[in-house]
């Protein structure tokens, strides 16, 4: 007696399944990594607080301000720190310190040695900034943005006034800083480099530490010895 052959299994795949399938395997065999399967990491997930509502409250602790850079400090601890720079209309910097967590305001100052000389030049810079920091950065997001630590006001080559913005990357796990034109919104240049887990940028009112002072050593306390004179022996 004949045996029948065994019944096929009928399995349906959806309209998605195959190519999906097709998908996985080819990553599988090259080794590659697809972004469209397995995202990009987040850096600096503690930042809960983004530099664009840090600098909004900078201002408003400030009243009738105007934006002037923003630094993250301890951008890799738990509790990273804002410090934000607004000025007002004669000058002078007042600077606010947020937690870059929740928000809160930690404390305001008026940092020393602000001359009228240099009230001056910080009030004129000012006011030839036409971008907001917002729109500055706008101009260089890319599809895979990362995270602003760092933008200030500055003036750029041949006087131009320009944004300087530092950005944390996502998919290459760097730091990226441009230059925007603050009047027309030209990006200027793009630097790399820099592992972004360990950027820190240190506050403007704090100085940068110096190195350890190493003391020369010390003569010695009795006279050099010198040796006895050759005599020849007999």
């Amino acid at each position: 007696m004949r045996s029948s052959p065994h019944p096929r299994t009928v399995r349906r795949r959806g309209r998605h399944g195959l190519p999906a399938l097709l998908l996985a395997a080819g990553v599988a065999l090259t080794g590659c990594t697809d972004y469209r399967l397995e995202p990009p990491t987040e850096v600096l997930p503690q930042l809960e607080f983004p530099y664009d509502e840090a600098f909004a409250k900078a201002r408003h602790e400030v009243p009738d301000s105007r934006p002037f850079s923003l630094g993250l400090r301890d951008s890799d601890a738990p509790a990273p720190v804002w410090y934000g720079r607004v000025v007002t209309p004669d000058g002078t910097v007042h600077e606010v310190r947020m937690d870059a967590v929740r928000g809160r305001v930690l404390g305001t100052s008026v940092p020393a040695g602000q001359s009228a000389s240099a009230k001056a030049r910080t009030a004129a810079l000012t006011e030839r900034a036409r971008l907001l920091p917002s729109e500055a950065v706008g101009r260089v997001k890319e599809p895979y943005f990362g995270k602003v630590t760092q933008i200030e006001l500055s003036e750029g080559r041949r006087k131009a006034v320009v944004w300087r913005i530092t950005v944390a990357a996502i998919r290459q796990d760097d730091l990226r800083t441009y230059q925007v034109d603050a009047v027309t919104g030209e990006v200027l240049s793009v630097r790399e480099g820099g592992p972004a887990a360990r950027a820190t940028v240190a506050p403007p009112s704090t100085a940068l530490p110096t190195p350890p002072t190493v003391s020369p050593p010390e003569p010695p306390s009795g006279p050099p010895s010198t040796p006895a004179p050759y005599e020849p022996s007999p």
